[in-house]
């Protein structure tokens, strides 16, 4: 019982901490690398919990995976949906693309469209997506830097 109550806390911070980072970074639409992330954690809290108890440590990962894994069904915050714009426009992207890239991911979202504005800075081209007009003090955006036409980078700024 000493181990119990330690681990318990640990896995109720590491499940908040999760969901904080998926709501302000929008960390789920790395969707295999946390799907990695909840693998590695349920198999490193089920080697604890068989080193602690030695009884049940398959379902007791199983049932870390899936309180790790519940950020996929819960609703995706716009973060998320924004870094998923991000990935989808990969360098070598159309700069044409980007607007119907985003607007395809918040097409169905109780969101409002972000901002999206084309500017000059730097010597590069640049296409600004930001989350200002959805919630106010939000500056969360993707900056995509354009070279002849293409998306040769693109950066995600959280707020």
């Amino acid at each position: 019982m000493l181990f119990l109550i330690p681990l318990m806390l640990l896995i109720t911070l590491v499940a908040f901490a999760a969901y904080v980072a998926d709501q302000m970074l929008g960390v789920v639409a790395f969707t295999y690398g946390y799907l990695a992330f909840c693998l590695l954690g349920a198999l490193a809290f089920g080697g604890i919990w068989h080193a602690c108890f030695r009884k049940s440590a398959l379902v007791f990962a199983l049932v870390v995976f899936g309180l790790l894994g519940a950020n996929f069904f819960l609703p995706p915050p716009s973060e998320r949906l924004l870094r998923s714009a991000m990935l989808k426009a990969t360098p070598g992207t159309d700069a044409s693309a980007i607007v119907d890239i985003v607007k395809q991911q918040y097409e169905n979202s109780p969101y409002a469209m972000p901002w999206i504005h084309e500017d000059q800075a730097g010597g590069f081209d640049r296409v600004h997506v930001s989350l200002l007009p959805q919630k106010a003090r939000n500056c969360t955006s993707v900056i995509f830097l354009i070279e002849n036409g293409r998306v040769s980078r693109s950066i995600f700024s959280p707020d």
